[in-house]
């Protein structure tokens, strides 16, 4: 592609400590395209999408969201950042939540976030997420949970909206049937180590599948070479 990539990582690592999460994690996103991060639990999804909008700092390698770190980046990039109903202010009333940083009205209910139930929450913060226009940039960890069937199908849509309007899109899911056929490319971490691989290369005829991705993962935790390009 000849447009510059939006995200630009390259040679990230991360621990805690003495504890080593993920090192050789290299990536490039450019605008209208989605990456999906999978891996085991405890491999370094949430770390690294922390990573990306400038909560944590890595211990080696470079991120850059249009040429600026991710802290300085995320106060001038129009950034979205969702990392589930947990982190959402449990005393703010969800008609207030809504409105932040859109001005529109994305719900009427009026008590307050903790007192509703765990998908009403998390459909809350994405739908608030969704609702801001222009993102160039969309970083969502495990969105798809606590959804049920129709917030799913919701939500595949919008991803794909967002991205076809131009965002550059990270998802996360330890369930690999979430993200098949939603991203262009796919980001294994397996073994600490960082595996890229387009769609392309997991399925040559048709949309990606679970099973495809299954396969793909199986045969990374069972050694393998890693893939380095831009997506």
């Amino acid at each position: 592609m000849n447009n510059p990539a939006v995200v630009h990582v390259r040679d990230l690592a991360a621990g805690y400590g003495a504890r080593e999460v993920f090192r050789d994690v290299s990536f490039e996103l450019h605008a209208g395209r989605a990456l999906g991060v999978l891996g085991p639990s405890g491999a370094g999804k949430t770390t690294l999408l922390r990573i990306l909008v400038g909560l944590i700092r890595p211990t080696a390698g470079q991120v850059r969201i249009d040429g600026m770190s991710p802290r300085l980046a995320v106060t001038r990039v129009p950034v979205g950042y969702f990392a589930g109903e947990a982190t959402l202010p449990g005393a703010v009333r969800a008609s207030r939540w809504g409105s932040l940083g859109t001005g529109a009205v994305i719900t009427a209910e009026r008590r307050r976030i903790r007192t509703l139930s765990r998908g009403t929450r998390q459909l809350l913060g994405l739908r608030t997420v969704f609702g801001r226009q222009s993102l160039r940039v969309l970083v969502l960890d495990e969105p798809w949970e606590g959804l049920d069937p129709d917030a799913e199908r919701w939500l595949s849509t919008m991803v794909e909206t967002k991205r076809d309007r131009g965002a550059a899109v990270i998802l996360s899911s330890h369930r690999l049937h979430d993200l098949a056929g939603v991203c262009d490319a796919y980001l294994f971490l397996v073994k600490g180590r960082g595996t890229l691989m387009h769609a392309q290369q997991i399925s040559s005829v048709g949309p990606v599948t679970a099973a495809m991705l299954t396969r793909a993962f199986d045969t990374l935790r069972g050694g393998s070479a890693c893939y380095r390009a831009a997506c």
